[in-house]
């Protein structure tokens, strides 16, 4: 039998082998920028002390070992030697997380203190070099904060409402130790943000800064708090202050150029993990972000890291209400701070040309205060222009004793007393703060706005920190009426008023 012809391996088959040849030298030649693509940025640096505080490094002038060093999610550690080395991203913020007793030299230059963290922009390159000076600073271990809402200025009459009401009650200030302003700094219109800072650093006390919605830059997706940074160093970041461990967060997370949610990152989800280690379970825990941990769509995320912590206070902003929130069995309460913007600069001009700009809560324009004494604080609503002792405001309907107590929650025990009788509960009720009615029947009956005045968009919404009683009826007269309130969560007020029934009982204001 003839034997078969020896058959030549098909032409594609060398074809194939050929591709397979160019493939490998394509990937040999595109393989160096491949890697370059995806190799980090190191930045390195050192941490020392700046004794004579000019922000450079002197000779004789000592490393500081065994300080944490973050870009917003890793952390690293000084060496004996006062030297770090860690691995960035354009976009990410370098910082010293600073111990007690610490703060960053030439303070002088920038009393906005997260404006000196280090920011990552397209032109650092690798082998990037950063120091960071520290100084000692005098921190008592009972100290007070101002808690600061949305100031939200769109324009320069705005940010002038601001300068003739928030800053210059802050200007007038020396009890407290720092500012930490919680977000929406401006509204949308981002060349404020130079002029805005321009005013906090001449403020008596420093300030920390926290990134708001209306903050951002809409048009850079994966970076919306570029120019934020840009200015203010660094959207999240963390420090220790006379015993107290704070930290801030970025939770507006953009989900299209002009939507966003309350939203913890990943990145961050992992910074607080890598922060918390080093925390011990007894330290007073402050987070401090713009919206809400209450409308935080990962907030379970969150708080499931604090579980270890027993007495965590929340601060933020957003909502332009006054209200408080309670998680993890009472052991972290969130207040939302209300605005010194009120709601968002509208309605009557009071006598210094400054709108009401009353909140939907029923609550003034205001900002906190928070005196934190070792492991416990306590917390004071603070009424723009008003006096300390303003916490509430009373009606009088018929025989029915209504009370809006600004930063009251559904956990506060209120009780009232007429003329020296027995004191006597009320009632925690859902509906809208009565000095809300008021206006929003002044602007029906077009009594307001005056002529120049915006008006202000208040509806018929129920209030969180409404009390209400039935008194029965009171004779015509003078009368004594006390309120108190307090609860374990560090509220406590009382105040006394003096009205006068007219005959017939008609509706009295106070």
């Amino acid at each position: 039998m003839q034997k078969a012809p020896k058959v030549e391996p098909p032409a594609f088959i060398c074809f194939t082998h050929m591709r397979k040849k160019i493939l490998y030298f394509a990937i040999l030649l595109l393989l160096p920028l491949f890697l370059s693509a995806q190799s980090p940025i190191w930045l390195e640096g050192a941490v020392f002390l700046d004794k004579n505080q000019n922000g450079s490094r002197d000779k004789g002038e000592r490393a500081l070992k065994h300080i944490p060093v973050s870009n917003g999610k890793d952390i690293v550690y000084t060496d004996a030697n006062g030297n770090y080395r860690i691995a960035v991203e354009q976009g990410q913020s370098v910082f010293p997380i600073l111990p007690s007793g610490y703060t960053i030299a030439g303070d002088k230059a920038s009393r906005v203190k997260n404006s000196l963290f280090y920011y990552i922009t397209e032109n650092s390159t690798a082998a990037q070099h950063n120091e960071f000076a520290l100084t000692h600073e005098e921190q008592l271990t009972s100290f007070r904060i101002g808690a600061i809402g949305d100031i939200q200025v769109g324009d320069a009459t705005e940010l002038n409402y601001a300068g003739k009401s928030i800053f210059r009650e802050l200007a007038s200030r020396d009890d407290i130790s720092f500012h930490m302003v919680l977000g929406d700094l401006v509204n949308d219109n981002l060349d404020l943000f130079t002029p805005f800072k321009a005013m906090l650093e001449v403020m008596p006390a420093p300030s920390w800064t926290v990134l708001g919605n209306h903050d951002r830059d809409i048009d850079q997706a994966n970076r919306s708090d570029h120019s934020f940074n840009t200015e203010f160093g660094a959207s999240t970041y963390a420090f220790n202050y006379g015993g107290v461990h704070f930290i801030v967060l970025n939770n507006v997370f953009s989900t299209g150029k002009h939507s966003y949610e309350g939203r913890i990152s990943d990145d961050q989800l992992q910074f607080l993990v890598n922060d918390l280690k080093n925390v011990a379970p007894g330290t007073q825990l402050v987070i401090c972000q713009h919206i809400p941990m209450a409308y935080t769509r990962n907030r379970t995320e969150a708080l499931g890291l604090l579980d270890r912590f027993s007495n965590v206070l929340i601060l933020s902003g957003h909502t332009h209400q006054v209200g408080r929130h309670f998680y993890n069995g009472g052991n972290v309460q969130e207040i939302v701070t209300g605005a010194p913007s009120g709601n968002w600069w509208t309605g009557e001009k009071n006598l210094h040309g400054i709108p009401d700009a009353l909140m939907q809560c029923g609550s003034p324009r205001n900002y906190f205060t928070i005196d934190f004494k070792k492991s416990k604080y306590a917390f004071q609503f603070k009424g723009i222009g008003l006096d300390e002792e303003q916490q509430m405001d009373l009606t009088l309907r018929g025989d029915t004793l209504i009370t809006n107590l600004y930063a009251a929650s559904d956990s506060t025990t209120v009780e009232f007393q007429i003329d020296q009788r027995e004191w006597t509960p009320m009632h925690h009720v859902d509906r809208p703060a009565e000095s809300v009615l008021c206006v929003i029947e002044n602007n029906k009956d077009k009594q307001f706005p005056a002529s120049g005045n915006r008006i202000n968009p208040l509806r018929k919404r129920a209030s969180p920190h409404i009390w209400q009683t039935i008194i029965g009826a009171l004779l015509p007269g003078s009368h004594t009426i006390r309120i108190r309130a307090f609860d374990r969560f560090g509220y406590t007020v009382e105040t006394t008023e003096t009205i006068f029934v007219p005959p017939g009982g008609n509706l009295i204001v106070l």
